[in-house]
């Protein structure tokens, strides 16, 4: 076994990146804490229906949310194939954060913390809608408090 390839198993290296980009991402969700896995497979459902396994660059499980970054853009074939990705992503519900080289002339950084704290604000919008949270809305804890000390004893209490 190779000293490199040692390394890498030893966890001594991080995963090496297709791109500088990616490279950037890569340091700013470790910088701000942000658990990743680089290019994890996806399985989607693609033209026609046909299921193929995808590999976005980043998944963040925190947030349930990935990262693509588009590095070679200006390619005709490559802006079909973001095309085609987006379209999938979209109808499969996935939410992904596109992530292009122009932006690292801007505060690419804040575009995505905005993202990722758009996404989080909508999926507990959606969570408060549902059932139980929808009919408790405006005293939620009310019942559970005014009973405590009834499961507090019913706890305690030896069977």
């Amino acid at each position: 076994m190779t000293r490199n390839l040692q390394d890498m198993i030893e966890g001594k290296r991080g995963p090496i990146f297709k791109s500088e980009g990616e490279r950037r991402i890569a340091y700013f969700l470790d910088t701000n804490s942000i658990a990743y896995q680089y290019e994890p497979g996806v399985l989607v459902n693609s033209s026609g229906n046909k299921q193929r396994i995808w590999y976005p660059d980043f998944y963040l499980p925190e947030f349930k949310t990935y990262i693509e970054y588009y590095g070679l853009v200006g390619n005709q074939n490559y802006a079909s194939g973001i095309k085609t990705k987006e379209s999938v992503y979209s109808k499969m519900r996935l939410d992904v954060i596109s992530v292009y080289p122009w932006m690292f002339n801007e505060n690419w950084e804040r575009y995505i913390m905005k993202e990722l704290e758009r996404t989080a604000v909508r999926r507990y919008k959606n969570l408060m809608g549902k059932g139980y949270w929808s009919k408790q809305r405006s005293t939620p804890y009310r019942h559970f408090n005014s009973n405590r000390h009834r499961y507090h004893h019913k706890i305690n209490k030896r069977y």
